[in-house]
């Protein structure tokens, strides 16, 4: 509407002025040119006269170019208006026709005046009504010229109430239907919500019921969420934002191996947490990468489930298989996987191997005057002491009745692989106290095969060691030696 009012003021109102100033001009013109042929008057009285009617008629010709001026710079303020155009134009074609009038105008009423101050100036020949007619047509124009313009800003109001009305209609339509859209979106909004409510509330339903244990971490590690079904085997939930690797066993292990997943797949692991109890409990889990931006996992995903009794399970068959029921130190079956390990490092880790087999001298006295009960109860504590003295150098193993075996890998020299065997010879050559009191003295007979000198096989090395201590027994016992090829020949010849 202002743009409206703006454009109607300048367009319309403002040349109108100028054609009804330009009509005033034209009658003070027309005034001046009858006083100025009628009456007695002298030369300079006439004279202004006659200037009169030139400065108003000039004054009527510069209003009207003024207001045509304005009229070729109107623009229509909304487009498609045709009609207000239509008359636009007639109007502009109107004062076109207004200046050639005015020039005829003008022409005549200075003949007038020119053949007024002659002396042969026939007062009759004037005829007032020719002027005023002349006149009239030169003013009609300027009527029909303001008439125009009333029915141009007329056209104008016209065509914009129509316009203003359709837009309206399509402002009507288009609030409607944004009303209906933000009704839709609001429903849908609404709908979403509940949606999303309803899921949460099934995930956390399905979290706090399920007998999994699931973990939510960042890619620190920081606990983001962590289920309610922890509290059945930990005796307490993981605190949420707080380190896993405070509830890992070797958590910088762990966790280092839980954050491999980053460029890989889900992947199964087991792993400790400590309850509440401070025992751990064994969970096998699950750790599944969360793809954030750029590739990279914003979250971790760990589900869990015990598996406490079948890693205790697990650990029952190690030992039924790997260790002696008796003792409880590693059997023959262990001293095979051991000695494989040993000869198959690398090479530049490769130690020197002494294995030797040790027999225990009178042992079948043993059982036979005090019982095999006491002969088990020596067994199973030479086996304890077998086994702190060996610690931090080898290995011993039980591998069959009252024969055991040590691997020997961490030494030097031959020094201390005898320093050891002497150790060893002492352990043996004591007296015991079995069967409540009862006394019994033992000692030794050992055997020791190098290795990759005396063999490069297990039963190489189990063979030549047997040899040596062989020759052990044959001196008495109590003695300790190391595989001789040349003179443990006779040796194998006598078994043989």
């Amino acid at each position: 509407m202002n743009k409206l009012s703006d454009s109607l003021y300048s367009d319309v109102y403002l040349n109108s002025e100028l054609i009804l100033n330009a009509d005033r001009d034209l009658y003070q013109a027309a005034l001046a040119l009858q006083s100025s042929v009628s009456g007695n008057l002298n030369g300079a009285q006439r004279s202004k006269l006659s200037q009169e009617f030139e400065d108003n008629n000039a004054q009527a010709q510069q209003r009207v170019s003024t207001a045509r001026y304005n009229l070729d710079s109107v623009e229509s303020p909304f487009n498609g208006m045709k009609q207000s155009e239509l008359l636009l134009d007639e109007l502009r074609s109107e004062l076109d026709h207004f200046g050639a009038t005015l020039a005829d105008w003008k022409d005549s009423g200075r003949e007038l005046i020119s053949r007024r101050v002659q002396n042969d100036w026939n007062a009759e020949s004037y005829s007032a009504l020719a002027v005023h007619t002349q006149l009239n047509e030169v003013r009609g124009r300027l009527d029909n010229a303001e008439d125009m313009i009333d029915n141009y800003a007329s056209q104008v109001m016209l065509e914009f109430n129509n316009l203003k009305s359709s837009l309206f209609a399509i402002y009507s339509l288009f609030l409607f239907l944004l009303v209906l859209l933000i009704i839709y979106l609001s429903r849908r909004l609404i709908s979403l919500q509940n949606e999303m409510r309803e899921e949460k509330s099934l995930y956390q339903l399905i979290g706090e019921t399920m007998s999994d244990f699931i973990i939510l971490t960042d890619p620190n590690g920081l606990i983001l969420y962590a289920s309610p079904s922890h509290a059945t085997a930990l005796g307490y939930v993981p605190s949420k934002g707080a380190p896993l690797s405070n509830y890992i066993r070797e958590a910088e292990i762990s966790w280092a191996k839980l954050k491999s997943v980053i460029q890989s797949a889900p992947r199964i692991s087991e792993l400790r947490m400590r309850s509440a109890e401070g025992h751990w409990v064994w969970l096998e889990t699950k750790v599944t990468p969360i793809a954030g931006s750029r590739a990279f996992p914003a979250q971790f995903m760990l589900v869990s489930r015990e598996i406490t009794q079948r890693k205790q399970y697990e650990e029952r068959l190690h030992k039924l298989a790997f260790y002696d029921h008796l003792t409880a130190i590693p059997n023959r079956a262990h001293f095979k996987m051991y000695m494989e390990n040993l000869i198959n490092q690398p090479e530049e880790r490769r130690q020197e191997i002494a294995v030797a087999l040790l027999d225990c001298d009178r042992f079948k006295q043993l059982n036979d005057t005090l019982g095999h009960l006491a002969g088990d109860e020596f067994l199973q504590m030479l086996s304890r002491e077998l086994q702190q003295t060996v610690k931090g150098s080898g290995q011993a193993f039980r591998i069959g009745g009252d024969e055991f075996a040590v691997v020997l890998h961490r030494f030097t020299s031959p020094q201390i692989l005898d320093e050891m065997l002497n150790r060893l010879l002492q352990l043996f050559n004591k007296s015991w106290s079995v069967n409540q009191g009862s006394s019994f003295h033992t000692s030794a007979s050992i055997g020791v095969a190098l290795y990759p000198q005396h063999g490069s096989s297990i039963n190489e090395l189990l063979r030549a060691a047997d040899l040596a201590m062989y020759r052990s027994k044959n001196h008495g016992g109590n003695e300790a030696n190391l595989y001789s090829e040349h003179v443990d020949k006779k040796y194998n010849d006598q078994r043989k």
